[in-house]
């Protein structure tokens, strides 16, 4: 399992208004409409394509994004707007501290034929529920935006089927992160469920003169271009590699003419070796008109240290071990 869950001793989501956020499912009307939260919700941040950011470091987007168990009521009807608050934590290193998400006013809303990603009146028969956390700053808030539809006249807007949602392409959560540069604005990348065993796992492996290394990979939405690597396995340069770890691992790729996968890029990261190795990363080269494989290690400070020759790469779909 890449992420841990930590017990959580804030369990309410509390309107800024003052009013209770807590539902009771014993008294609550049934046409109350209600976001609910379950107990343990958390996601990943996935790594964006690098035609997004290129300079962004390897491993900078590693994230784990928890939301506070609880129910924020939303507006009865479309077009309505209620602030509200909806607690949560980002932890960006592995064993580090869950860093709370600010208390300053949110907001929820309705609009009806919608889909996240999908301008009104494009998804009819369904709603989209949302909650930003700060309305003010457009389009998507500072640093929480969820979105989550449902069929028109749902009463709970539930984020308990997690991996149902994901994969049907109706629930869109973004995130920032730091930014790249230390003056650097935070970035805003996509979050999906840490785990699925719904998922087929692709297999990529890559032959080197310097040895082989398999990078088994996950689509997180509809197999398009966001992903995570859940395991890297062989041998390079008599460096014994595997590792299942979502922190050491990298994946992200574009998606060009429907194209899974378009020049992906891969890596890992292992024990220092005596010489400083640290991280292997291949990745198909965005210069070359064709494609063309690039393999180096690096060490700790992701400085390159030597290239590697790639002989082969092959994608097994569906190949892969669902490590996570």
């Amino acid at each position: 399992m890449p992420c841990s869950y930590s017990p959580r001793t804030t369990l309410a989501l509390a309107l800024v208004s003052g009013a209770a956020a807590c539902v009771d499912d014993t008294t609550t009307p049934l046409d109350e409409r209600v976001l609910r939260v379950p107990e343990g919700f958390e996601l990943c941040l996935v790594s964006p394509s690098p035609f997004t950011f290129r300079d962004a470091p390897l491993f900078h987007y590693r994230g784990v994004l928890r939301l506070d168990a609880g129910d924020v009521a939303l507006p009865s009807g479309p077009h309505g707007e209620a602030e509200a608050w909806l607690p949560y934590s980002l932890q960006s290193s592995v064993g580090g501290p869950e860093v709370p998400g600010g208390e300053s006013p949110g907001a929820v809303s309705l609009a009806p034929d919608s889909a996240p990603g999908l301008p009104q009146g494009d998804k009819p028969g369904w709603e989209l529920a949302a909650y930003t956390d700060d309305p003010a700053a457009e389009p998507w808030g500072r640093r929480l935006h969820l979105q989550v539809a449902y069929p028109t006249d749902t009463t709970e807007f539930d984020l308990s089927p997690l991996p149902l949602l994901d994969r049907e392409g109706r629930l869109r959560v973004l995130a920032s992160v730091p930014g790249v540069a230390a003056d650097d604005p935070p970035l805003r990348v996509r979050a999906a469920p840490c785990e699925r065993d719904d998922l087929d796992v692709d297999r990529v492996d890559v032959t080197l003169a310097e040895g082989a290394v398999s990078f088994h990979t996950r689509p997180a939405v509809s197999r398009h271009q966001l992903g995570f690597t859940v395991l890297a396995e062989g041998e390079v340069d008599g460096i014994a590699i595997d590792v299942d770890k979502y922190w050491d691992l990298e994946y992200s790729a574009g998606d060009v003419n429907d194209a899974y996968g378009f020049q992906p890029s891969m890596a890992v990261r292992f024990a220092e070796q005596a010489d400083g190795a640290c991280i292997l990363l291949v990745r198909s080269d965005p210069q070359a008109a064709e494609t063309t494989w690039q393999a180096r290690l690096l060490d700790c400070a992701q400085n390159p240290l030597r290239e590697l020759t790639v002989e082969s790469v092959d994608i097994v779909q569906g190949g892969g071990h669902p490590r996570w």
